[in-house]
């Protein structure tokens, strides 16, 4: 992590200089010196990946650095909020406080230049300790296989619950294609995969289908010779294979030795095995052993050599040299594999599977490279050959079946345990056969229930449980404290888990790590994660490419690698919420701690200092605040986490005032999870560096014309609050990208051209005459998402003025009616709608029909009584359409032309009456995929039970009847 940390400061301090030279005037040489000597800090911590472990003075030299980075960034920051204050100050107080700026920049040059002494200190120390960084001996190689050989101690211990699975995977290797495949396990370390990989090998059905088989552990640290070897023991039953594959310069050697030698005795060699050389030269080693060297499989070879040559010839010289020759060419070429090279081996492995039916399993592939050296060994015979490949991601998997010329077989996502299976194996390792008593089962299952299904984590817990007194009084020490228990001792579970994290590349460490600011079971909303990253400063703007696009795709990568899971999606099937495995979290944090990232507190007292960059209070609902001078916090961001936020909560502004207070670098402040309701103060405008603000105020609040000061602010997220009115000022936050209200709140007018180029997302936007003039005159250019609240009808009039917003995507409107009656009045670049509202008419939905581009259409009543709702759709109507959503509403008719809805994947009716049965054609869509009624009427439930879905076509009811 420190090599995130000097990096992550390197791009601050060149974002500076080009962005912020104004404020760095006086000290920029001095800040560019510092650059240059971070990016030689920079190169030594490249140097140093993978050579750290077992090294404290390493460690310690790396540590060393970290601190000083942070050093660095602390003073940077510092400056640059003294000078931003400085610059605000009228001319007269300016020329009062010139003195202040003077020791400023003093103070900053003097600071600046102890760091380099610290960093030439930290040069000086390498030398004169020894530290030069040389090549270990295997280094992460020697402490990963140690760590292999405890996972397969937990992992294969006991195989429960993989019944399904079993039976699922055997027929994927002994049915399909007569091609050869291949199939995938993939899933979190833990999971089991090596036991259910090795419970399917050994399968009775797999033994029979198969002509050999081979198992191979790869590992991150693989060396491709070692694994080819392994696979040449497993597939060959012969002890010496060598014998049988010759090395490509003793084979040349070899034949031209023959030649040599038939070109001098012609004569005497007419007509044996020696004139016919050319013919045997273009043959495999195989097919040479069984042409001119079959003696090569026999036990006694010298003597069957020395028995087949002297029938080659009658002269017993001309034996004798034949003899030799043969004898020394093999004998130089040895019985073991250490002379041969990677291509000879692979050639003999090529040679071993031909013609065969094999079945090879690579336990843990970590990297697609890997693939890509040795698949090419893999012949494909036709006869129905696999590869078995387990690994923790999902691109490797991807990757390897993604090779083959036939449609490739879906990597299985291995499922957490289920309780009962977890129960299961949990009793196997404890109680080892015996039962267990009665009066301890509801305990039991309490405590493995914690583990959430992971069998490494029961496996652990079992065997800690194994060796205790079982007595309820003994379990109960451990109900509520499982993790803690599992985590005390690294190497029985959190190493193994952390050699995920360890083969992470470097830019998404942080990203991971990030996940330890949520509590334990926490759902994470994978759009408030994204804005936190941006805050943060993980994700840089790159050309025009969207910073939230890049989070999504970074997200991705963490999923596919399987350490952080799906929890629930979106309509169109992205991620909504996401989580962690407790375990995992805890990786997060004695890592984050460690490295001084992040630091979750739970008591209450908020005025003791943190030397971590990052600060998560978790259920403090009423927190302790010194009424006593508080101690400046160089953390850069404080998130809480408590109860649930009422409106008719009273406001609480000590959180608020305590960060003003004592937190003047922080960048990012999230306290809408806390379960308090904050009032913004004025001395907000302290916190300069400010980018993300998120609160519920739970009442009418006015925000303070002060937050307008804050230059930096990115997101500002005022959901659950009711706000009537924008400062007018709120047109001097440039940078401004996430702006969130909760409804009817409305925008300052300005009469000159100020906008808002940088939003993205606009939400809560009461409409008004002002509001269209606003929008009519692009005044956001870039806005992406828009929500909006109109107490009148929704009018082409309003739509007409979004023209100017050419990037706009989704829109969502709470209106009393619609009519709109033209297509014009949207624009073409919509994807997403979202209506609440009293009425909608047939005309107005005719027109949403006509939108080319919308993917994605929800239409929900906001009355307590459903409006009645009809829908003709013509043979050219949702053409794009993939996801339509209906809540509240009364269905009075619903028809549909051939040619209608082509795209539509997904249908969702929730809490919905329809007078008729949905159209037969709408079942018929040969592209819908899943239709899911939540809460239906009597009437609409009859109808469905009556209903026959086409193949390939889900319908889910709940509640079922």
């Amino acid at each position: 992590m420190a090599d995130s940390v000097v990096t992550f400061l390197l791009q601050n301090l060149t974002q500076l200089l080009t962005q912020e030279s104004k404020l760095l005037g006086g000290v920029e040489n001095q800040v560019r010196l510092l650059q240059n000597e971070l990016s030689l800090i920079n190169v030594f911590l490249q140097n140093t990946k993978g050579k750290r472990h077992g090294n404290e003075l390493v460690k310690q030299v790396v540590s060393q650095i970290r601190d000083v980075a942070y050093e660095a960034e602390d003073v940077i920051d510092t400056f640059i909020v003294t000078m931003t204050k400085h610059s605000r100050r009228g001319k007269l107080r300016k020329v009062i406080h010139c003195f202040d700026r003077a020791i400023a920049l003093h103070e900053v040059a003097n600071k600046i230049q102890s760091i380099k002494n610290v960093i030439k200190e930290i040069y000086d120390n390498q030398s004169k300790y020894g530290i030069e960084i040389a090549e270990s001996s295997r280094g992460d190689a020697e402490v990963e296989e140690i760590l292999h050989r405890r996972r397969r101690y937990v992992e294969e211990d006991d195989v429960v619950g993989f019944n399904y699975d079993t039976k699922a995977l055997v027929r994927h290797l002994i049915e399909g294609s007569s091609q050869r495949n291949v199939v995938s396990i993939i899933g979190m370390g833990g999971l089991g995969k090596t036991t259910l990989a090795r419970k399917i090998y050994n399968n009775n059905d797999v033994k029979n289908y198969f002509d050999v088989r081979g198992w191979v552990y790869v590992s991150q640290e693989y060396r491709i010779r070692e694994l080819l070897v392994e696979i040449l023991k497993g597939v060959t039953p012969r002890p010496k294979l060598k014998k049988f594959i010759l090395k490509a310069e003793l084979k040349d050697e070899l034949f031209h030795g023959l030649e040599a030698i038939y070109s001098s005795n012609k004569d005497k060699l007419k007509g044996t095995l020696i004139e016919n050389l050319k013919v045997i030269e273009e043959m495999s080693d195989e097919e040479c052993k069984k042409t001119f060297s079959k003696v090569l499989m026999l036990k006694n070879a010298e003597e069957q050599i020395q028995d087949h040559i002297t029938k080659i010839s009658q002269d017993q010289k001309l034996n004798k040299l034949l003899l030799r020759f043969v004898k020394d060419i093999y004998k130089r070429n040895g019985d073991g594999w250490q002379d041969l090279n990677d291509d000879e081996l692979k050639s003999g492995l090529f040679e071993c599977l031909k013609d065969k039916r094999y079945l090879i399993v690579m336990d843990d592939i970590w990297k697609t490279e890997l693939w890509n050296e040795v698949s090419t060994v893999f012949c494909d015979n036709l006869n129905g050959s696999r590869i078995l490949i387990t690994s923790r991601i999902k691109e490797v998997a991807l990757h390897a079946s993604s090779l083959n010329s036939i449609p490739p077989i879906p990597p299985y996502e291995l499922p957490f345990l289920k309780e009962d299976n977890s129960w299961e194996l949990f009793s196997k390792k404890v109680f080892r056969g015996a039962t267990c008593p009665p009066e301890l089962e509801i305990l039991g299952r309490k405590i493995v229930k914690t583990c959430h299904g992971l069998p490494l984590a029961i496996v652990v817990l079992g065997g800690l449980l194994a060796n205790k007194e079982k007595t309820h009084r003994t379990w109960s020490k451990y109900a509520g404290h499982v993790n803690s228990y599992l985590t005390e001792d690294r190497s029985s579970c959190i190493d193994i888990l952390a050699l995920s994290y360890n083969h992470l590349p470097q830019c998404l460490k942080p990203f991971f790590l990030y996940f330890g600011i949520y509590p334990e079971d926490f759902e994470i909303p994978v759009r408030q994660l994204f804005r936190l990253w941006i805050s943060e400063g993980f994700i840089r703007q790159n050309g025009n490419r969207n910073m939230e696009d890049v989070a999504e795709d970074y997200l991705e990568e963490l999923i596919d690698r399987s350490l952080i899971q799906v929890a629930t999606k979106r309509l169109d099937g992205g991620v909504k919420t996401c989580r962690i495995h407790d375990l995992l979290r805890d990786l997060c944090i004695s890592e984050s701690t460690e490295e001084k990232f992040l630091e979750v507190r739970s008591d209450v007292n908020l005025s003791a200092i943190s030397i971590s960059r990052r600060i998560s209070i978790h259920h403090a609902n009423q927190p302790y605040i010194s009424s006593s001078p508080c101690k400046p916090s160089n953390s850069r961001s404080i998130i809480g986490f408590g109860g649930v936020v009422e409106l008719e909560s009273p406001s609480d502004n000590c959180y608020l005032e305590w960060i003003c207070k004592s937190n003047k670098l922080v960048r990012v402040v999230e306290l809408s999870n806390m379960g308090i309701c904050c009032l913004i103060p004025n001395r907000i405008e302290n916190l300069i560096l400010l980018r993300y603000l998120s609160i519920r105020s739970g009442e009418l609040h006015v925000i303070p014309d002060s937050i307008c000061k804050l230059f930096n602010l990115e997101t500002l997220d005022m959901r659950n609050s009711i706000i009537q009115r924008l400062p007018r000022g709120i047109w001097k936050l440039q940078k401004l990208r996430h702006l969130y209200l909760d409804g009817r709140t409305s925008l300052p007018i300005t009469d000159n051209d100020a906008a808002l180029p940088n939003i993205q997302v606009l939400t809560g936007i009461a409409v008004n005459q002002d509001v269209e003039n606003l929008f009519a005159k692009g005044r956001f250019p870039n806005v992406r998402k828009l929500g909006l609240y109109s107490s009148r009808a929704l009018e082409s009039k309003l739509l007409s003025s979004l023209h100017p917003l050419c990037h706009l995507q989704t829109l969502k409107i709470y209106f009393d009616l619609f009519e709109v009656s033209s297509p014009i009045s949207f624009y073409s670049t919509l994807t997403k709608i979202t209506l609440l509202c009293a009425s909608l008419s047939p005309a107005g939905l005719g027109v949403l029909g006509s939108l080319t581009n919308l993917r994605i259409l929800k239409v929900r009543g906001v009355m307590d009584v459903r409006f009645q709702f009809t829908l003709d759709c013509n043979e050219s109507s949702f053409h794009q359409l993939e996801v339509f959503k209906i809540e509240k509403v009364d269905v009075l008719q619903w028809t549909m032309e051939k040619g209608a809805m082509p795209s539509l994947q997904r249908l969702v009716i929730e809490r919905c009456d329809f007078h008729i049965m949905p159209p037969k054609e709408l079942w018929c869509l040969t592209a819908l995929r899943d239709v899911e009624v939540l809460y239906p009427s009597q009437k609409l439930a009859k109808m469905l039970q009556k209903l026959r879905t086409r193949d390939g076509c889900k319908l889910h009811v709940y509640p079922p009847n």
